[in-house]
Formats: structure tokens, sequence, C-alpha cells
């Protein structure tokens, strides 16, 4: 297994004020050889998640919550954190590893276990086949909140439902004529949703802070930048946002291209930064997935093509830090394809082998959790820049 390391050879650095972007050229330079960590998996699991420190969550093969923890460098075990939902499960599982919290749908059905405080629940919020499920968001500790849209594109009305799972209870509904939907809760007060609207025939969306205590809504530097560029706002945690660490990731219809965007404590000194100077010419960017600490992200290249034609992905590792131009260094791309973009891999802290990405990988039959040592990535990216082949701010 190799690395290719994505080599940034700007004449200037890339800076992006407004709509003023400057990229960097690219070139690909081929790094040392080092092989990932394959562990065969002892049974069966679908999915992976992040979950409390060392360890992943994940589905068993009966449909329950599970979760993968670590022996020594090369095992792992696969043991149940509840006998629930067992049910077969459709590709929505999300975790807030902070609360203990873990949920799924089947069809029009929500599935949520709080590990922590030994509750589950299974129920439908809103039965109605015009409306459709949006993920669930934790709005904050022992509320979780559950958006719907409806289907016709001549409607923009959606539903909102907040549930309280520590007392059993559903304690908000939305009002008629509600026509936002929630995407992911920004601090204790405001969540970020998506609000529709229609000027002429045409529905326009805008992003705004809305809180559904008592139905405030405010605009800021950060939504308005998620406006002007566009960006398709698709949130979860340790997806595309890092809240704490104050940067996003969006595919942005004003730039055709995925973008980052960063904000201060006060959601003002916003800059988006178009980029596609880091990958190769006709490669392009999907979604991200991040630590939970912000310092890393990984996503799929796109734009390769196999021999019958067919769409390949390859993986590729950003350090986020502010030593690197616009705060992401360049990246450190895998030499392995791979035939999916929808990506259900998380970041975990090895035991052994410290802060390491997981995925599932299948060879020969066989099912396995891949692992890439992100010490090994940022040696490759120093060894890049100790090269002068890369460059720093």
């Amino acid at each position: 297994m190799k690395y290719i390391v994505v080599v940034l050879t700007a004449i200037t650095l890339c800076s992006c004020f407004g709509n003023k972007t400057q990229p960097f050229s690219g070139r690909g330079a081929t790094g040392e050889a080092f092989a990932p960590i394959d562990i065969k998996a002892p049974k069966f699991f679908w999915f992976l998640r992040p979950w409390k420190e060392g360890k992943l969550a994940t589905i068993d093969g009966w449909g329950r919550y599970a979760e993968i923890s670590f022996i020594g460098a090369n095992k792992i075990k696969i043991n149940p954190l509840v006998n629930f939902p067992r049910a077969q499960m459709d590709r929505r599982f999300l975790t807030w590893p902070e609360a203990g919290l873990i949920a799924s749908t089947t069809g029009k059905m929500h599935h949520l276990a709080a590990v922590d405080d030994k509750k589950t629940k299974s129920h439908v919020p809103l039965l109605s086949w015009v409306d459709t499920e949006l993920p669930p968001v934790l709005l904050k500790d022992g509320l979780v909140g559950y958006p719907y849209f409806a289907k016709g594109d001549d409607d923009n009305s959606k539903k909102l439902f907040v549930y309280n799972y520590k007392e059993d209870k559903m304690v908000y509904e939305s009002p008629d004529g509600f026509t936002s939907t929630l995407e992911i809760a920004m601090n204790d007060r405001y969540a970020l949703y998506n609000q529709y609207s229609f000027a002429g025939r045409k529905r326009v969306e805008k992003a705004i802070f809305y809180n559904w205590q008592d139905g405030e809504i405010i605009e800021n530097d950060l939504t308005k930048e998620l406006d002007r560029t566009g960006v398709l706002l698709n949130f979860h945690p340790c997806r595309n946002i890092h809240i704490a660490r104050r940067y996003l990731f969006g595919y942005s219809d004003l730039f055709m291209q995925y973008v980052k965007i960063s904000w201060d404590e006060e959601y003002s000194d916003v800059k988006a930064v178009p980029l596609s100077y880091l990958v190769p010419k006709g490669k392009g960017l999907n979604d991200f997935v991040l630590s939970s600490d912000g310092a890393w992200g990984t996503t799929y290249v796109e734009g390769y093509e196999g021999l019958r034609g067919e769409d390949l992905y390859k993986r590729a590792f950003f350090h986020m830090d502010g030593r690197y131009p616009n705060g992401i260094s360049m990246p450190v791309i895998t030499d392995d394809y791979e035939d999916h973009w929808f990506d259900y891999s998380a970041f975990v802290q090895h035991p052994v082998h410290g802060m390491c990405h997981a995925q599932e990988w299948r060879k020969e039959g066989k099912q396995y959790l891949r692992l890439y040592k992100m010490d090994d990535v940022l040696a490759e990216i120093n060894r890049q820049l100790l090269e002068g082949n890369g460059t720093v701010e």
C-alpha cells in the first residue's frame, strides 16, 4: 500500500477574501510505501461511528447497537451495548458519544438508545406518506429533534418534533406554517436551520439560527455566507462540521466545488475557501468525515474510472492545523480504489497506534476493520514539507 501526496507548489499562498481565490497548482508525488492495518473481524459488523474514548459504535449481526474495542495492536472484539433495536435498519446510523446516544431508522420508525441512561425507544413521531423524515438532531442533553419535510415541489411545509428521551415524552410540535428544517445544534440556544420560501415559482433557501423554544430567528455573518456561497447544508456529528473548531465543509453552488468555511466566536470574520487546489485537475472532493477533536479529516476523491467505465474513488486524509494555508494540509491519497462514495467510517484513538481512521474492508470474501495510522499520514506530510514540496504559513 502506498500513499500519494498531492504536493502544493504555489508561487503564492492561497488566500480567499469574498469571491477572490488564488489557488495552488498541484502535482502528484509518490510517497514512501507503508501499509494500513487490516484486522480480521471476529463477527459481522455494519457501519462505523465514533463512540467512547478508544472505541467505535457499530451494528452487529443481530441488528443491535454494539461497540468495537481493541485488544493489543491487532485484535478487536465486538460486544452489544444494548439488546436493541434488533431490526433491519436503513442507511442512517448516528452517534453522540458525549451523551451516550445512538440513533437509527427503519422506514418511518426512529430507534433511539440512551446507553448511559439505560433507555431505549422505537417510535414514529409523524406517520405521514407525504412527509419525509430527516436525520434526528441532538439539541442538548435529553432533547432530540425530529425534522420532516413535505415531498411536493410546490409545498414548503416542514415539521419539527422535539422528544425528551430522559422523560420519554414529546415536548414540542411545530405549528402549522412552519417552513424550516433542523440541521444541527450550534450552541445551547440556537440550531442551524434551512428556511424555505418561494420567490414567484422559484424555491428559495436561507440559512438561519433558530430557537424552537421561543421562535427567535437571527441571521449573522455565517448564515449570510452560507447563503451567498449556496453551500448545501448536510451536517451530522463528525460529518462536514466541527463546531468547537469553528469550520465546516460543503458543496457550493456558487463555486461549483467543495469549500471550507471558517468563523470566529461571534460567527463573524467568515472566510470561504474553494478547495479544488487540493486535488489534481479533473478530480473532486466529497463529504468530510472528521475526528472528534477536529484535527483530522478524510473524504473520497472522485474522478477515477475503472476498466469498464465505472466510477471509482480514492480516500484522502487531511491534517487540520493553523500552520497550513487555510488551516488544511495537502492531502495524502491512498492507492486503493473504492467503488462507493457513501462513507460510514470514523476516527478512533487506538490504545497502541494512536489516532487512526477506521473503515470496513473486504478481501477474499472476509470482513476486516482497516486502520490508517494518522502518525504515518503526518510523517508523510512533514517529509514533503521538509523536502520543500509543500507550503507552511
